[in-house]
């Protein structure tokens, strides 16, 4: 041990120091708000799925069948479950709430993140000035490797968002068993002993279970090394990777038959495609950083130990086969996460470690030393700069926005403490989301629902419809309004399918709208009261939170079978009472 902390010491604080950027918001937060009334309990979680994927696991939901209806809760999961696991089981085993638990997350899995990095790195390029400098560049620095973010820097604009790695659960718990196997899998190759042979076989299985593009990336991966050994006619050390594979293929079995059991539901198609799932065989550009990235290593990567370079080659060489394999299946999945989470971390590993090995070649130590003090100097500013930036002027998850949910914190409260555990909230987009984080109660709607197999297209158009009928929206407008809130139609029947598709939510086609609008218009035949009251014991309704400035046409006072519970300020809860 003091060896390590004796040569890894500038690691371990780099370490550190990543934590407590990531974290520092969220504390900031509550110590700025400690003593002036206003914090209510609800802090800077952005908006991310896997906070309410996370409640609904410390709820006791740990299959993710559908984390935010009533019903649907043994249904095949969609959602790979290891990610939120694993940070909702790090609070239950310190007795946290779930803001602690977060918190928590944020001390601990970065620090994880970076020392894996570290340790990747440092095992293929053996110089601590790379692993530190891709550490720290990819962890606090991911402003600087976008044109968007970078060219707008140099303009002197401040960052609007939190860095990455300061989201809930992703994508930092996509990192750490990243590279975790990466490390263990390395190792395997170039050591050959059954213990890292098992601990490559268990962390390649268990990504089936944490990230779609973690183990479609891996296996791309692991195919093209194969095949790099079996052109060499490495054929010992080609079947003991191999073996790694099929290993890992043994353990997902279980992910295999939940996926089989997804495939058997009747709207399984349909909720592939919300999820971003498209038909194409088109092929992509892998994008600038990966061929950059290629170019280099067979440039100037050093070659005196065939396994390196082949194990580098194939890394650099999977994006073209990850970002283009719908050309074979016909079916692509939003590829930005290839680059986003794989290509673009590996990319600046292998950048960094070519153009470091060069400076050493050439003999100029004094400028490889101060391009690394540079990297992590200006990743370390990057990363401070863009959490306190974020945290004034994000426009979703900053703390002018946290200020202002504030007042849903008594609600959140009141729920937790009256409301039986897993009943149904009515409630808008922004308490709906809130609820499902907050509270162990499920929710009538949610602007992500319906990637899970409940959510059938007839019961989206009825959510859809209930809040139309709501805000009193007849025959004679509803035309207009459905076709100026394309946007909106689009994003809660067909989920990112039109982004995807077609370039935005918008680009959603008029026929689709007309199909809506129709639906809705035959609804009108029932007189609003009816309807609601229908549809509220169709899905289990029992309570509903009313906004009265945001959504001051709802008028729930007019309703004889709704009963007012508790008001706080200007937002009331009622009981439905059929």
């Amino acid at each position: 041990m003091k060896r390590f902390l004796k040569e890894h010491w500038i690691a371990l604080l780099l370490a550190v120091l990543t934590s407590v950027i990531v974290a520092a918001p969220q504390v900031y937060f509550r110590i700025e708000h400690r003593n002036d009334g206003v914090y209510q309990g609800i802090e800077l979680l952005p908006d991310s799925p896997r906070s309410a994927l996370t409640r609904e696991i410390m709820d006791g939901h740990p299959n993710l069948g559908n984390v935010y209806y009533k019903d649907g809760k043994d249904d095949p999961y969609l959602w790979q479950p290891f990610q939120p696991m694993a940070v909702a089981y790090m609070g239950e085993l310190f007795g946290l709430d779930i803001n602690n638990t977060f918190l928590l997350s944020r001390i601990v899995l970065p620090f994880l993140a970076f020392m894996l990095i570290y340790g990747f790195a440092l095992l293929v390029s053996r110089d601590k000035l790379v692993a530190l400098s891709s550490a720290a560049l990819l962890l606090l620095a991911d402003l600087l490797l976008s044109f968007a973010g970078l060219s707008g820097l140099l303009q002197g604009a401040s960052p609007s968002t939190f860095i990455q790695i300061a989201r809930p659960v992703n994508p930092v718990m996509t990192y750490i068993p990243l590279f975790a196997f990466l490390i263990a899998f390395w190792l395997w190759y170039t050591r050959q002993t059954k213990g890292w042979w098992f601990a490559s076989t268990v962390l390649l299985g268990a990504t089936f279970y944490t990230y779609f593009y973690a183990w479609s990336y891996l296996y791309a991966f692991g195919g093209i090394l194969v095949a790099i050994l079996l052109i060499g006619r490495e054929w010992r050390q080609a079947l003991g990777l191999a073996s790694v594979y099929l290993g890992g293929l043994v353990l997902a079995i279980p992910y295999g038959i939940n996926l089989y059991r997804a495939s058997l539901f009747p709207n399984y198609v349909e909720v592939s495609e919300r999820f971003g799932v498209v038909a194409t065989h088109a092929p992509l550009f892998v994008g600038v950083l990966s061929v950059a990235a290629l170019l280099i290593f067979l440039i100037g990567f050093p070659r005196n130990d065939r396994r390196v370079f082949f194990f580098g080659l194939a890394l650099l060489v999977t994006p073209l086969l990850t970002m283009n394999q719908q050309i074979i299946t016909g079916k692509i999945m939003q590829p930005d996460h290839y680059h986003w989470f794989f290509h673009k971390p590996i990319g600046i590993i292998f950048i960094l470690t070519t153009v470091f090995y060069l400076l050493s070649r050439w003999r100029l130590d004094f400028y490889k030393k101060a391009l690394a003090v540079g990297i992590v100097a200006a990743s370390v500013l990057t990363g401070a700069l863009a959490q306190a930036s974020a945290y004034r002027n994000d426009p979703r998850d900053g703390g002018a926005i946290a200020i202002e949910r504030q007042q849903y914190g008594p609600v959140m409260k009141w729920l937790s403490a009256h409301a039986e555990k897993e009943a149904v909230v009515f409630a808008n987009n922004e308490i709906s989301h809130l609820t499902v984080i907050y509270t162990p109660q499920n929710v009538f709607y949610h602007r992500v629902v319906g990637n899970s197999l409940a959510a059938t297209k007839e019961r989206l158009l009825e959510v859809v419809s209930t809040f139309y009928r709501l805000r009193g929206v007849g025959a004679s407008d509803a035309r207009r309004i459905f076709f100026d809130e394309r946007g909106y139609l689009s994003t809660n029947i067909y989920g990112i399918y039109y982004r995807e598709a077609l370039g935005s939510y918008e680009a959603i086609p008029d026929d689709k709208i007309a199909e809506a609008l129709s639906f809705y218009t035959a609804t009108l035949s029932v007189p609003t009261d009816e309807w609601l009251q229908s549809i509220f014991k169709k899905y289990e309704v029992e309570y509903l939170v009313w906004d009265k400035e945001a959504d001051p046409t709802w008028n729930l006072d007019r309703y004889a079978f709704l009963e007012k519970a508790a008001e706080f300020g200007t937002v009331a809860i009622y009981r439905f009472n059929p």
